[in-house]
């Protein structure tokens, strides 16, 4: 890859809006407002170029294809100003210009997950399908293609078979990505992929109407239950996870009652300071409710 070029002005016309290789997909047209809203009050800074490269059509009536900072050349084409645009030229390859364009979108935290989804499977593909390739060499070198590791890569591609009405709601936060990979992982089955989003939708449902607090224990209940499993199963389940879970907390006890509360346990028979003070806590909770 060439080194970028220093800043220079471009005339915005010359640069194609559109672009295979921009990864951002979803929220473009709401981010465009925006930026126009900002251009218009401060005018577009000319420290935050947008990165192009010589159109890779011959036959295309552009002289350049963004690679990133879409929405801010959408905005000044929709505005008319400023007609030259601070853009930096580089000559970049089709996998350079996506990394480019995902490193500096994912920098800002500008992906929705629906993107990352899309583009986390785009990349592994890339690898799976050469015969050079295990699947697990494929993992690796797509997170490190996408500067993430492994493990946010299978987070990522998991999304991949959701609905696209659940992508939008793990997108606007509605539904968890924890939640959906929970789901996924226990409805989806590859040789039956209909029923698959069926049941996920099912479960969303199931998943996003319980209260925030019961939904980490709604992630292990999907997670240990069966695909077979009923709505009527995991309630079940959940019911129970509730009712086993354990609040883990921390006492600050003055340093000369310390001799005194070991003394306390060893009659009891208890002998880490742990058990010590849950056993006071317990009688305690229990000679309050019986009064």
């Amino acid at each position: 890859m060439n080194q970028d070029r220093s800043i220079q002005l471009i005339q915005a016309s010359l640069i194609d809006p559109t672009s295979d290789i921009n990864v951002r997909r979803q929220g473009v047209e709401q981010n465009v407002e925006r930026i126009k809203l900002s251009i218009e009050e401060h005018g577009f800074f000319p420290e935050s170029p947008i990165l192009v490269r010589p159109h890779p059509n011959p036959d295309s009536t552009y002289d350049y294809q963004c690679v990133s900072g879409q929405c801010r050349l959408k905005a000044c084409l929709a505005l008319g100003h400023p007609k030259e645009i601070p853009t930096v030229v580089a000559e970049l390859t089709d996998e350079e210009a996506i990394q480019r364009s995902w490193l500096e979108n994912e920098a800002r935290g500008d992906l929705t997950f629906s993107d990352k989804a899309y583009w986390t499977e785009r990349i592994y593909k890339q690898f799976a399908t050469s015969p050079k390739y295990t699947g697990r060499d494929a993992l690796e070198l797509a997170a490190k293609f996408l500067g993430v590791d492994v493990l946010t890569v299978r987070r990522y591609f998991s999304l991949c078979v959701l609905p696209d009405d659940l992508k939008e709601s793990v997108d606007q936060g509605i539904l968890s990505v924890d939640g959906a990979n929970a789901i996924v992982k226990n409805t989806y089955d590859g040789s039956a992929p209909d029923q698959s989003q069926v049941r996920m939708r099912e479960r969303a449902s199931w998943f996003t109407g319980l209260e925030r607090g019961d939904r980490k224990h709604a992630i292990k209940a999907l997670e240990e239950s069966g695909h077979k499993s009923s709505i009527a199963d995991l309630n079940k389940y959940l019911a129970k996870l509730i009712a086993n879970a354990t609040a883990e907390i921390r006492i600050a006890i003055p340093t000369q009652l310390m001799g005194e509360l070991a003394d306390w346990g060893r009659s009891r028979g208890l002998q880490d300071l742990a058990s010590i003070s849950t056993h006071i806590i317990t009688e305690f909770m229990r000679s309050e409710s019986s009064q």
